[in-house]
């Protein structure tokens, strides 16, 4: 007769076999946070927002890491992550963020919705597509319009450009001061070689966001294709002298001196300057 196995022995190579199985959950196979980190990490979280939505990107990323860290397994606070990554400019990060929130919580439509617009700042429109589709199948979207603009400006840039400016223009619809929405029509119908309607969106994406820098600088632009030069260099000159440190600002610059500023036949010539 074999010998009965030692009950602890027995009850631990049971317990050992259930979790490598997947088998009984509420044994909790994989440790998680206790009480204590899953409050520590809710302050963390809480004073994280607080700074993201001030604008202090450094600290709102320190705070939201020792979240992370107190707490892996909170999906909102993984969004908030791929948010500061965004906007600081990661999108590699940024994705992987937004990707964990939905590894967490599958019906995270809102990170769905993100991470559409990660990969359009990327050029990733393909991939874009799907996922703002699927976000915008749930009726209850927080600012859907955001999502309905971003999907028409990856539909544009896929060759869909009837679809792509409904969906933009319905967006606008539904807020009628989304200067993004507007600085998307621009775009669009400079693409098309409509300058006239080109000029009359961006002339709403600058009247509504009147501190967006590349704002100017595109109103400047389709001014110019328009012909419609005295404007076109007076946007250019606005743009230059309110943000000349930055690379928008110098851009504006650049097209200045060469669209706006005349070739010296003499030493008397002088620059071309808008009136105004």
């Amino acid at each position: 007769m074999t010998a009965s196995m030692p009950k602890p022995i027995a009850r631990q190579t049971a317990l050992v076999a259930a979790c490598a199985l997947g088998w009984l959950v509420f044994l909790a196979c994989v440790s998680g946070p206790g009480p204590k980190e899953i409050k520590d990490a809710e302050i963390q979280y809480d004073l994280g927002v607080t700074d993201l939505r001030e604008g202090k990107l450094k600290e709102a990323l320190a705070s939201l890491l020792e979240s992370a860290r107190l707490n892996p397994e909170s999906a909102t606070t993984q969004f908030a992550l791929g948010s500061v990554y965004y906007l600081i400019g990661d999108f590699e990060k940024s994705i992987a963020r937004y990707q964990k929130a939905l590894e967490l919580k599958p019906d995270y439509h809102e990170a769905r919705a993100n991470l559409g617009r990660v990969y359009i700042s990327q050029q990733r429109y393909r991939e874009a597509v799907p996922l703002l589709e699927k976000a915008l199948e749930y009726v209850f979207l927080p600012e859907r319009y955001l999502a309905e603009s971003n999907l028409g400006w990856a539909k544009f840039q896929l060759g869909e450009q009837e679809e792509g400016l409904r969906l933009v223009r319905d967006a606008i619809a539904k807020n009628e001061k989304y200067c993004v929405g507007y600085e998307y029509l621009g775009l669009m119908h400079q693409a098309r070689k409509d300058y006239a309607q080109a000029v009359a969106e961006l002339s709403n994406f600058v009247k509504y966001c009147p501190q967006a820098m590349q704002g100017y600088l595109e109103l400047g632009r389709a001014q110019l294709m328009h012909g419609d030069d005295q404007a076109g260099c007076r946007s250019l000159d606005t743009c230059w002298r309110r943000h000349r440190m930055t690379a928008i600002g110098q851009e504006c610059e650049r097209l200045y001196q060469m669209s706006c500023v005349e070739v010296p036949t003499s030493p008397q010539s002088a620059p071309k300057k808008p009136t105004g």
